[in-house]
């Protein structure tokens, strides 16, 4: 009999939840709205699950936010109307009575990015999400760096403008104040600094970790006329500069499909990395 885990990735407007066999293939999946407060979003991560595998043995779960994988508490989720600490598996595994574990959704997305371009174990990645905000995720010898804290990756949050946008971080000029999907909806013009906030993180992510691959999702990489314009500033970085004309900035770069289910696997291959079956 094939084991079926779930594996869900909680975004900022939707729930996606796909039934993974022991190929870690996807091979059903439900979506649906995300509402706001954990015990909202647990029933409804519930209700996918029940929807997708009657069978199912365990489930994994990519969350925004500060997420604790060994605790399985979600410390903060603003986004998501979570703003103090949740225990958000525990929530989860009492509505659906199968174990439970959380990763950060971006973690989870690196990880299933990994898994997608067929990397082998010895090889390095550096997943970027350009969506609402920006975040990163790091696989490096094939396996997820969470950081020290489990807050590695909160690249939109380092300052790359010194007298750039106000941040709600609390910063100045930080590279998702610049330009990401929130600062484009609160000032349209921002759309034209996408390209240069995207391609600072991206040689950020490579002449710090020097990762193979850096690969970019998040739903405004649906736009070719964005991730052309991330290639040509790469492009025009590199003419500029020896060095990094000498690190193939833009080589590196790989666009994964937004519509991949690649935060569920992710999430499930996160649960695996930690000794489950």
């Amino acid at each position: 009999m094939t084991v079926s885990i779930v594996g869900v990735d909680v975004g900022g407007t939707s729930i996606r939840a796909v039934r993974v066999d022991g190929d870690v293939a996807a091979v059903e999946s439900s979506i649906g709205p995300t509402p706001r407060g954990a015990p909202a979003i647990a029933a409804a991560v519930a209700g996918h699950v029940r929807a997708v595998a009657a069978d199912a043995v365990a489930v994994a779960i990519g969350v925004p936010g500060r997420v604790d994988s060994a605790t399985g508490v979600v410390r903060s989720a603003v986004n998501l109307g979570i703003a103090g600490p949740v225990p958000f598996a525990t929530l989860v595994g009492e509505l659906t009575g199968l174990p439970v574990h959380i990763e950060n959704d971006v973690n989870a997305a690196a990880l299933g990015a990994f898994a997608h371009l067929r990397l082998g174990p010895d090889r390095s990645l550096a997943y970027v999400n350009v969506g609402t905000g920006i975040a990163a995720g790091f696989v490096l010898g094939g396996r997820l760096w969470r950081g020290a804290t489990g807050t590695a990756g909160e690249i939109g949050h380092l300052p790359m403008w010194p007298h750039g946008p106000w941040c709600p971080c609390g910063q100045v000029g930080c590279a998702e104040a610049v330009g990401s999907g929130r600062a484009v909806s609160a000032d349209p013009s921002r759309r034209a600094d996408v390209a240069a906030a995207v391609a600072w993180t991206v040689q950020l992510c490579v002449m710090t970790l020097d990762v193979d691959v850096v690969a970019l999702g998040g739903g405004m990489t649906e736009s070719p006329e964005i991730v052309a314009s991330v290639r040509a500033e790469l492009a025009a970085r590199e003419a500029g500069s020896s060095m990094l004309a000498d690190l193939r900035l833009a080589s590196r770069v790989h666009v994964v499909p937004v519509d991949a289910p690649l935060g569920c696997l992710g999430a499930v291959l996160a649960r695996a990395t930690l000794g489950a079956p």
